[in-house]
């Protein structure tokens, strides 16, 4: 029967049928086989590159709120000092009075005249209260009142012994509420900012009661851009960050500063060109706030550039605003770039805190594999290696990328 059956399949001429279905279905596994093997290979290097973005995002410790495309036009920035039925918006917690009063006691030894002592704030939370209630409520921060005595204490002994960079109580500016939005028939991006007043004191305050929040697991320490204004009153500064470009002998050159630890934790670390952040004096003719004022005066105190160099820039941005997670500080991320040579033209300018906040400056060929392979062998202050990043894709060149 079976060899009827062959017989007949022969007959019928079906043998290159049948060779041609075995074929096709070996050739069907082949390409089975091979779309896996793909599929494998596209999922190990995304897996890879997930693993370097991970190892990245951990390094920098930083959520994007909002990045320009490209930029942010100045004119698209809305700064305004918040406030309620005409009462500004204020955050203040006052030095414990036995170190007032120790304070005062070595200001009065030192002679120093009374427009330049330091002058401190009585308590006052958002609602104008001297409780903090308002803000215990809004955050949920059952114990806030106790850290808030707890920590001033500790702050205050710092301030005295002007360790941890504590040598002056300066009034700055902490961001109540921000909103992003855009702008006319191009729907350029912008922001609106309301701003609270407070003191660096505060301000120290406040980050103290985060750390200690975050070492005990607090849920504030994975805030998401949804929910991080619940926790506006640790917003208690708001900084510019910027990256200063230079022409060089090979092209152009990307400058760092190395950032002394008297102001960084007493650790010397690698950071951006300068750091800057918004103050009561950033105001222009008409008593508005002005974040290029204070873009103007950062690279003015920390790196000399005053206003007859910022003339001769190229271009100024402003791109990308940040939480960054170390202390709960928002950014903005920025770059000048200034056709001279740096070591030559401008490293040997004068400015106020160049000797005091930066210990040196570096100068770097803007190249992928250099700048990887400098950032790969040193360390860098979190939020200062994410506005490297961030400046450095706007010119085609990504320090996360696996491809190069």
């Amino acid at each position: 029967m079976i060899e009827d059956l062959i017989s007949k399949i022969e007959s019928d001429g079906t043998v290159e049928l049948a060779y041609l279905l075995i074929g096709s279905i070996i050739m069907f596994l082949i390409q089975k086989v091979i779309y896996y093997a793909k599929l494998k290979a596209r999922r190990t290097i995304l897996s890879k590159k997930i693993k370097k973005y991970r190892e990245y995002a951990k390094k920098t410790n930083v959520l994007s709120l909002e990045n320009g495309d490209p930029e942010f036009a100045k004119s698209n920035l809305i700064v305004r000092e918040a406030s309620h039925f005409g009462r500004a918006k204020c955050l203040y917690i006052n030095m414990p009075h036995a170190h007032l009063q120790e304070l005062k006691r070595r200001e009065e030894e030192l002679q120093i005249s009374n427009d330049k002592r330091s002058l401190f704030q009585k308590d006052q939370s958002f609602d104008g209260s001297a409780n903090f209630q308002d803000i215990q409520q809004k955050t949920g921060i059952n114990n806030l009142t106790y850290l808030i005595n707890k920590h001033r204490e500790i702050v205050a002994q710092k301030f005295l012994a002007s360790s941890d960079g504590l040598r002056f109580n300066g009034e700055k500016y902490g961001i109540y509420d921000i909103r992003f939005t855009r702008f006319g028939e191009n729907e350029n991006p912008g922001a609106e900012i309301n701003l609270f007043k407070t003191d660096y004191f505060t301000h120290r305050v406040f980050r103290s009661i985060y750390h200690e929040l975050v070492s005990q697991g607090h849920v504030i320490k994975n805030a998401t851009a949804d929910n991080f204004l619940n926790y506006n009153a640790f917003l208690t500064s708001f900084g510019i960050n910027t990256i200063l470009i230079c022409d060089g002998e090979n092209g152009k050159e990307i400058v760092l500063s190395k950032r002394s630890k008297r102001v960084h934790g007493g650790k010397s670390r690698y950071h951006i060109s300068m750091n800057e952040g918004l103050s009561s004096t950033d105001k222009d003719a008409f008593g508005n706030v002005d974040i290029e004022l204070c873009f103007k005066r950062g690279l003015l105190e920390e790196i000399g550039i005053d206003n007859n160099i910022y003339r001769l820039a190229n271009r100024t941005s402003f791109y990308d605003f940040f939480l960054e997670k170390t202390n709960f500080e928002v950014g903005l991320t920025s770059m000048i770039e200034i056709d001279v040579p740096f070591h030559s033209n401008i490293e040997p300018l004068i400015a106020r805190d160049k000797a005091y906040e930066t210990d040196s400056f570096k100068a770097i060929p803007m190249k992928a594999k250099i700048l990887k392979k400098f950032t790969a062998e040193h360390e860098f202050v979190p939020h200062g290696l994410y506005t490297l990043n961030q400046v450095l894709l706007r010119e085609g060149i990504s320090l996360m990328s696996i491809d190069q």
